[in-house]
């Protein structure tokens, strides 16, 4: 009995004792095959000697059993309610209807199912821990469970060692929205990078003059106070900031995608959870290490420490009280003491609070803040117990 190592080296055996006189019955019993086997072996050495042989019209082998094929009914639903889907999120739902496979499978499942095109690649250029921060906005139009089409801006704060990002949803790109999430994401590093990048928004750089930015001065105060450095990028060279750009398809393809959101807040408060859920832990593909791990290792040390006081990114301006006894803010209206009617007030605009005071600068009303543009009127009740006395 002649033993072999690979169907190949069996096919060999065959031809070659064939042509050196063996009978199929002594190939067969040899060789411990049947004698059907043996003449398809024949059969398919002389079609080739004689039709050609061509490595591309091999047949393909038959695929084997996939521990995805009972999900892709599911896949399919997931594709056709949200076309974008990426395979992270995909995994993530297949995975809590009992999904035992893994996620490069899946990734060639979608892309069989929805081909891509290749991307051009960037060359990146690192820093070291501390040094850089970017900083930019992306827009998004959702369609919000209770209030129907919303468009939204996503700000964007990414550590260029680490790769550890902050986000926040908001609905307009103004100066103290820009401040305020800067902010925010100083305190969620709880520290500030020697520098950051930006692109050339009015609302950080006002001008180009001799190829050189000229920095808003209010903006400028505002990141003085952190230590930081501003630096705007060239126009028309977002690969600049890939570090901040890139993060977006993830933002993308993970946070958005495949989900549905009540209203603002709900998108809010979902992006607070994918920080410290998703985005922290995922293994970021060209460190090949998860950010919040890199970050507590190297970054977080290197940062600058926090002011001992944040910056006032309150908004200040002058109104006056109306004979029914409110100030407005932004169409909202809040109400004061009648006292103070006809006089000139002082209003400082929090992010979330509306602080009057009197014109000797007393603070003689606190409101919660309604969202801009809603037309409300906030009235409290120790506010009519008194009337403006006549002079």
């Amino acid at each position: 009995m002649t033993t072999y190592n690979s169907r190949e080296e069996l096919e060999n055996l065959v031809v070659t004792r064939h042509r050196a006189g063996w009978s199929n019955r002594n190939l067969a019993k040899d060789l411990c095959i049947s004698r059907n086997t043996v003449r398809k072996i024949l059969r398919k050495h002389r079609r080739q000697r004689e039709e050609g042989h061509d490595v591309v019209s091999k047949k393909p082998l038959a695929p084997r059993p996939s521990k995805l094929d009972e999900h892709v009914a599911k896949i399919e639903e997931l594709l056709k309610q949200y076309p974008n889907i990426k395979g992270q999120r995909v995994f993530e739902e297949l995975r809590e209807v009992g999904y035992q496979g893994g996620v490069s499978i899946l990734r060639e499942k979608l892309r069989q199912l929805r081909p891509r095109p290749k991307r051009e690649p960037v060359v990146r250029f690192e820093t070291e821990p501390g040094k850089q921060g970017q900083m930019d906005w992306s827009p998004y139009t959702l369609k919000l469970r209770l209030s129907g089409w919303l468009k939204v801006l996503c700000f964007s704060y990414i550590l260029g060692f680490s790769r550890r990002q902050y986000i926040d949803f908001v609905e307009h790109r103004d100066f103290y929205t820009l401040i305020r999430r800067h902010r925010a994401a100083f305190e969620y590093f709880d520290g500030v990078p020697e520098h950051c990048l930006y692109d050339s928004e009015k609302t950080v750089v006002l001008r180009w003059e001799a190829n050189q930015p000229i920095y808003n001065p209010s903006f400028l105060q505002f990141i003085t106070h952190y230590n930081c450095r501003p630096k705007a990028c060239q126009r028309q060279r977002p690969q600049t900031k890939g570090k901040v750009e890139a993060p977006f398809q993830f933002v993308e393809g993970n946070l958005l995608n495949g989900r549905t959101f009540e209203d603002l807040e709900d998108l809010r408060r979902t992006a607070r959870w994918w920080m410290k859920n998703r985005s922290d832990p995922h293994l970021h593909d060209t460190t090949r290490r998860a950010p919040l791990e890199l970050f507590l290792a190297e970054e977080a040390s290197a940062l600058q420490p926090l002011p001992l006081h944040p910056y006032d990114t309150s908004e200040v301006g002058f109104r006056l009280c109306s004979m029914d006894g409110f100030v407005e803010w932004a169409t909202n209206r809040y109400s004061v003491d009648y006292a103070y009617v006809g006089e000139i007030m002082t209003v400082k605009a929090t992010e979330n609070e509306i602080i009057v005071y009197s014109p000797d600068i007393r603070k003689v009303a606190t409101h919660e803040r309604r969202p801009d543009a809603m037309h409300e009127t906030r009235e409290l009740p120790e506010h009519r117990a008194h009337t403006k006395k006549v002079r």
